[in-house]
């Protein structure tokens, strides 16, 4: 009996194995289950924050200063980056990044919700000065 049963299990779990192994090879992994983006704070320094509407919102990079320097921003919208600062820079949030010439744009289509937690996180921008998106609940 013991031997049956011991064959049967076997059997049980060769079957599985070969069922979850199709499923996965045939699946894709549904963008939710990207990781969520952690916040550096739940409250940004910059003060005074713009509310922009739309589902697309726009950050300009000026020489040295961000434009807007801080904004609330809705699960549903996404981030258009426009690069006023004369030189190459490279900008990312969450696990997006893109190099941007001058004047050059970049648009990370994502909504927010899709890669970020609720909170304040930083665009960042090198060599200089992002801004911060605070994506409230």
């Amino acid at each position: 009996m013991k031997a049956r049963l011991r064959l049967t299990l076997l059997a049980v779990i060769s079957i599985s194995s070969a069922l979850a192994c199709t499923l996965l090879t045939t699946t894709e992994v549904p963008a939710t289950l990207v990781p969520l983006a952690t916040p550096y704070s739940q409250e940004p320094a910059a003060g005074i924050c713009a509310e922009p509407s739309g589902e697309e919102v726009a950050m300009r990079l000026e020489p040295g200063i961000p434009d807007p320097r801080c904004m609330i921003v809705e699960a549903g919208q996404h981030l258009r980056v426009v690069n006023h600062t004369g030189v190459d820079v490279t900008v990312a949030l969450g696990s997006f990044s893109a190099a941007l010439v001058p004047d050059g744009e970049t648009v990370f289509e994502p909504s927010f919700g899709d890669y970020l937690m609720s909170g304040v996180h930083v665009l960042q921008v090198d060599p200089c000065c992002g801004g911060e998106l605070w994506l409230k609940e």
